[in-house]
């Protein structure tokens, strides 16, 4: 009797297990799977630089948006428009000026850590609006006093889901982000 009770309550658990999958807090990609996204990681850091092909329908103010994570800075970002000039003023924005520029209609919305301390921020989105969190784990570049993890946090589009990895459900990952209060 005690063997079939114990029976019971193994199988319940492995059923509810299955049945009820946790999804991990954030979207882990490697950098193979970041580059269809525009980000880019290499032994210098982690880099992106976009225009955003609906910029005036979403209503933004700025088109493109330029992003890097280095050994120097902890996360360097610039809102800029497609026609500014790009005037590279160390060796981080001269690799980044190299980088070809995606054109995604999907973009960061706000730039932070696994903590919930935000470097990028955008206090106008609204409240309930669940976007996409992916994390780059900083050691992947290779730098030596870079271990942390940064999390983009994407505006959900239709090319976004088309571009992750065919396995990842990308409705499965979206949350309100939440944010430290200071």
């Amino acid at each position: 009797m005690k063997t079939k009770t114990f029976l019971t309550i193994i199988a319940t658990a492995i059923i509810c297990g299955w049945t009820n999958p946790s999804t991990p807090e954030f979207l882990f990609l490697n950098s193979g799977q970041l580059k269809p996204l525009g980000i880019e990681l290499n032994e210098n850091g982690v880099f992106y630089k976009n225009y955003n092909p609906d910029w005036k329908q979403d209503n933004m103010k700025y088109s493109c948006l330029y992003f890097y994570c280095c050994n120097d800075n902890y996360l360097t970002t610039k809102h800029y428009l497609e026609t500014d000039t790009f005037k590279a003023e160390n060796r981080d924005e001269r690799l980044l000026a190299k980088m070809q520029t995606s054109r995604n209609d999907f973009y960061p919305l706000i730039i932070g850590n696994t903590k919930g301390e935000q470097s990028l921020n955008n206090e106008t989105l609204p409240k309930e609006m669940k976007l996409l969190p992916v994390a780059i784990c900083m050691s992947e570049t290779k730098l030596s006093n870079r271990k942390d993890t940064i999390v983009v946090w994407f505006k959900p589009t239709e090319s976004l889901k088309a571009a992750l990895p065919s396995n990842i459900n990308m409705d499965d990952f979206l949350k309100v982000p939440v944010t430290k209060k200071k």
